[in-house]
């Protein structure tokens, strides 16, 4: 298994794309497990798809804090692999995977509170009636899904992303696989339609982490109890990207439903163009994640120029890459749109949609790898803040006020994001460019400094 990256010498292009193109892979293949997902619940009916999307976004919101609390493992885990402290990076996969069964604990304990959820999000009695179940499964096997994110993080932070690769692929598989199954039945096994689809997700991502535990197993010391300290820093790192994380779930439905307040086609419009965005924007954020590791890894053994050199070229990477995209965008919309099968109306507001997402490609390939730079070297309050800043202060604000006072509907909504996008490109830089991001020292060792 890969741990660090050699201490002398540049980091290149092709040390960052080693670790880059592997998550690319997982992220791509999450992305067909949602769009299959989404056509075995369709076939159940149009009550039962909005159900599921409902429930879906009630679920990603305790998740989401979850998850960004666990990335405080990915952090610690590549500061103490780059300090080549390796017996105590092999404990913290021990706490990670405590923290993953405390933090899913609680989030089975809210559970029951699941009709309420849905009613506050304004589910009528049928959709109510059929995403209760899928929402309380979720909940009740989130300790599975989270457990899976604390090992990926652990063997990212160790310089392996193609084992969290392989398992993404078994559990993304295996949910492809097993949701018809559970939503339809067979044989044996009853028809538990959205439940069964809940069922399918959590049991595929306690495979994957079955996986990363078994190939994890020879290098890990033996089982120990939760370590104050060691989980101490983890949350310390992870606490500020659960909050923002929670924040920008919350910015993100705002967003939303000031989209179907415009209407049906600005609405329908903006779900396709995201679909296509969802796409192109995984290579910055596969470099983003491969510079904040080699980030972390370089500050633990005490490198902090190595840290730059990770950032400006994951941003050149990025850079290219995106800005190919943008071409596409530009040159060839009607395409990518008529895989939606659009009405004209739709396609209408998805060409200008997507004009705007050519035209801010390149700004958010350098706001995503800064800022997950950021992270990776432990400054993850100031990312906390520029997130949750560029989201409430800016992004809804100017979204809306373009929208409605000045009537620019759907454009002025996105031109919205665009905005908070170039702010925080532009912060990123700025706080990439001092030294204060330099001086973290996560190990306790003073090796940073």
């Amino acid at each position: 298994m890969s741990t660090q990256q050699p201490a002398q010498g540049r980091i290149g292009a092709r040390v960052v794309l080693a670790l880059a193109w592997p998550v690319m892979i997982a992220r791509l293949s999450h992305t067909a497990m949602t769009v299959a997902d989404t056509i075995y619940i369709g076939q159940l009916g149009t009550t039962a798809l909005a159900a599921g999307g409902l429930a879906s976004i009630a679920c990603y919101i305790p998740l989401a804090s979850g998850i960004g609390l666990l990335g405080g493992v990915r952090i610690t885990t590549s500061h103490f692999t780059g300090a080549e402290d390796h017996r105590t990076a092999g404990r913290l996969a021990w706490q990670a995977l405590w923290l993953a069964l405390a933090v899913g604990f609680v989030t089975a304990l809210i559970a029951p509170l699941a009709p309420l959820a849905l009613s506050i999000m304004g589910a009528s009695e049928a959709t109510l009636a059929l995403g209760e179940p899928y929402l309380k499964v979720r909940l009740l096997g989130s300790a599975l899904e989270l457990s899976f994110f604390a090992l990926a993080g652990w063997f990212q932070g160790r310089g392996d992303t193609r084992t969290p690769m392989r398992a993404s692929l078994l559990a993304n598989g295996l949910n492809i696989g097993l949701d018809p199954l559970f939503i339809f039945g067979l044989g044996p096994l009853p028809a538990l339609g959205l439940a069964g689809a809940a069922l399918a997700t959590s049991l595929s991502a306690g495979a994957g982490m079955a996986l990363m535990a078994w190939r994890i197993r020879p290098q890990l010391p033996e089982a120990e109890r939760p370590d104050r300290q060691l989980l101490g820093r983890i949350v310390r790192l992870g606490s500020p990207m659960a909050a923002q994380s929670l924040l920008e779930v919350m910015a993100f439905a705002v967003f939303s439903g000031a989209l179907a307040r415009i209407g049906d086609a600005a609405l329908a419009a903006h779900v396709i163009v995201v679909r296509i965005l969802s796409v192109s924007f995984l290579p910055g954020l596969a470099l983003g994640e491969a510079s904040g590791v080699l980030v972390g890894q370089a500050l633990g053994a005490g490198r902090p120029e190595r840290a730059r050199q990770s950032w400006r070229t994951a941003t050149l990477l990025g850079l290219g890459i995106m800005s190919a995209w943008a071409v596409v965008f530009l040159t060839i919309p009607e395409p990518l749109l008529a895989a939606f099968d659009p009405s004209p109306e739709v396609a209408e507001v998805g060409r200008t949609l997507l004009a705007i997402g050519a035209c801010f490609q390149t700004i958010d390939s350098v706001a995503m790898i800064a800022m997950l730079t950021l992270q990776g070297a432990g400054d993850t309050r100031f990312t906390m803040v520029c997130a949750i800043g560029g989201a409430w202060l800016l992004k809804l604000p100017t979204g809306l006020a373009l929208a409605f006072p000045l009537g620019l509907g759907a454009a002025g909504v996105w031109l919205g994001f665009t905005a908070e996008l170039v702010v925080l490109a532009a912060l990123g830089v700025w706080r990439i460019r001092g030294d204060e991001w330099l001086g973290a020292d996560v190990t306790g060792r003073g090796a940073a400094a």
